[in-house]
């Protein structure tokens, strides 16, 4: 068995942990609330920029300019008033914000410092590469009848069509 460790960032408040890669808020009471790719790339960067006021602009090239760089179709808007409103939703629980994201008039946000901030190391195991009969097994072709689900009345009207469509036009070539 193949097992490997990977280094997962945890930004931990109180009463929820947020877990950027994995898009999850797990809260201490063993719920989790699964974020979208914006909403989880929103939270990131203001977890990154804890403490910090931050402009407008920076969140949102931090969150969304510089992960897209090499994006074929760079011409995305994204609304921070939407996704900061979706994001409240889920972190809202028990009469307060889990994570307050504070906003502050004509400039920007603030999020205040986590209790801390971890790399936790998972241990995954890795699945078993499939030996090669299986893959061969799996790429041999097929029979034809089992290829093609053939109606069989289908195909014996088309074989009668087709040899009086040949006898006839047998017949007129004779006359």
């Amino acid at each position: 068995m193949m097992t490997t460790k990977t280094a997962i960032k945890c930004y931990r408040f109180e009463g929820i942990d947020f877990i950027p890669e994995d898009r999850l808020l797990r809260w201490h009471d063993n719920q989790q609330t699964l974020l979208t790719d914006n909403e989880s790339r929103f939270l990131a960067s203001l977890c990154h920029l804890a403490g910090e006021v931050v402009s407008i602009e920076s969140v949102y090239r931090y969150t969304f300019i510089y992960p897209n760089a090499f994006e074929d179709s760079g011409d995305h808007h994204y609304d921070l008033n939407i996704l900061l409103l979706s994001l409240s939703k889920k972190l809202f629980r028990h009469g307060k914000m889990a994570i307050p994201v504070y906003i502050i008039p004509n400039y920007g946000f603030r999020v205040s410092l986590p209790n801390t901030t971890a790399v936790r190391n998972e241990t995954s195991v890795l699945k078993k590469a499939p030996s090669w009969s299986n893959i061969t097994k799996k790429h041999t072709r097929k029979p034809f009848h089992l290829v093609i689900k053939t109606n069989y009345a289908t195909i014996c009207t088309i074989i009668v069509i087709t040899f009086s469509l040949l006898i006839s036009g047998y017949i007129l070539t004779i006359k």
